[in-house]
């Protein structure tokens, strides 16, 4: 992350956003409930003190005194009655004279805390004739009668303040939730095996981070799991390679041992030496199966095997041909070997080359005409030197059925080795070369 992106995205963080809209949230909600506060409050005193009903309220509470004092007989100077009545009565003030002189009053000091508290104005004062128990006396009543509709307009306001403020808030953060929201739907793609699906990145902040953080993510899992895939490809198919090419030399065993019992070695020469091809095929068969074992076991990828030091094109190729040869004429063909052998240096693995040359003529076998003669010959291109094989086609009586294994394995060896492998049908007849770079060139 570059240091501009560094700066924006401190700038631009979700604890910042949310701090902001808390803030523009609070002082929205605060002003509005505020004005609203008091444009009821100034509605309700001007009703107030534009209607008769504070006159109607003193006249009540006057009423119901004198009903208190009659029914208890309290007299105008019995201070500890007056003074629980007035505690029920908590809104009102109440002083009571008798000719100028003052008998009671309720407590001074409570009544004016009590009004400066709840900011009641001043609205009306009057004297009021009661009778008591030793005789009339004018009572003053001063009271706080809008009390409870200014309470209802607080608390109105208070509602509305929480309300302007929750609406305000998510209104501001109504992006970042839905923003949440696609994320997590994306996740949930995510975890049904889907990823080819990007999470959307929006903006700089946190949440931004971490879709970037999933994104990064889906792509270096979607390339493991294709990577996982392209190298249990590989090891399978390598796997059906080895697995095919067992049954090369186990084809050439069995022909030598079938010509061991035929009884046609008859001097010890020719005994020995068909014993050393066949232990030349078990050891290949040995090393194919070791092969095997080892890609059925190891689930990393392969790279190119290291080639052997650079050797003669001819010892490369001129026993394993002559072996060709011998088993294609065992199998009733008639071999053409035209080769012509430079001194060419090339770089090869020789067990790839014993592989390649029994699918060479295992196919040969099954696909060539008998009744032909198979050409084997050598060719030489500029920086190339490499074996040719040609044979007409076998005449089949139906769809002619095969596995490619064979020739993929051929061409997959070859391409270890930096090699070519071309191949060429026409007029009923095929051709194939297998080419290597010559080293020095």
């Amino acid at each position: 992350m570059t240091i501009r992106e560094r700066i924006r995205a401190k700038a631009w963080s979700l604890a910042g956003e949310l701090m902001l809209w808390l803030l523009i949230s609070g002082i929205g909600a605060g002003a509005v409930s505020g004005v609203f506060n008091m444009a009821v409050t100034r509605k309700i005193d001007d009703y107030f003190l534009e209607t008769s009903y504070l006159q109607k309220e003193e006249l009540k509470m006057v009423q119901e005194l004198q009903d208190y004092v009659l029914a208890q007989g309290i007299a105008a100077s019995d201070q500890g009655a007056l003074s629980e009545w007035v505690k029920k009565k908590s809104i009102v003030y109440l002083e009571i004279y008798r000719n100028d002189m003052l008998l009671y009053v309720s407590d001074t000091t409570e009544a004016e805390d009590y009004y400066e508290d709840m900011e009641v104005p001043y609205y009306r004062e009057s004297y009021y004739d009661v009778t008591f128990a030793d005789g009339k006396a004018e009572v003053f009543l001063t009271g706080a009668f809008a009390y409870r509709y200014q309470m209802y307009a607080m608390v109105a306001s208070v509602v509305l303040c929480f309300l302007i403020f929750i609406g305000c808030f998510l209104w501001g953060v109504r992006r970042r939730i839905l923003y949440i929201q696609d994320i997590h739907r994306e996740v949930e793609i995510m975890e049904g095996g889907c990823l080819d699906h990007g999470v959307p990145v929006r903006g700089w902040d946190e949440l931004a981070r971490l879709a970037g953080g999933l994104n990064q993510m889906r792509q270096a899992l979607k390339e493991n799991m294709e990577r996982e895939q392209e190298l249990r490809e590989a090891n399978r198919d390598l796997i059906v390679g080895l697995a095919h090419d067992l049954r090369t030399p186990l084809t050439a065993l069995t022909t030598y041992v079938q010509v061991m019992q035929s009884g046609v070695c008859g001097d010890e020469a020719k005994r020995d030496y068909y014993l050393d091809k066949i232990m030349a095929k078990a050891v290949q068969m040995k090393e194919l199966s070791d092969r095997l074992f080892e890609c059925s076991q190891v689930g990393e990828e392969k790279g190119r095997e290291k080639a052997e030091e650079p050797m003669l094109f001819q010892s490369v190729f001129i026993d394993s041909l002559s072996e060709m040869a011998m088993f294609l004429e065992g199998q009733g063909f008639e071999v053409e070997a035209c080769l012509e052998w430079k001194r060419d240096m090339i770089r090869v693995r020789m067990d790839y080359i014993s592989r390649i040359v029994d699918n060479l003529g295992m196919n040969l076998v099954k696909y060539a005409d008998s009744d032909e003669t198979v050409r084997i010959s050598t060719v030489y291109e500029p920086g190339w030197a490499g074996i040719e094989v040609c044979n007409r086609i076998k005449r089949q009586g139906g769809p002619v059925v095969s596995t490619k294994i064979g020739m993929g394995n051929v061409r997959a060896m070859m391409d270890d080795m930096w090699g070519r492998c071309e191949e060429e049908v026409g007029e009923g007849r095929y051709r194939i070369r297998v080419l290597f770079p010559v080293e020095g060139i």
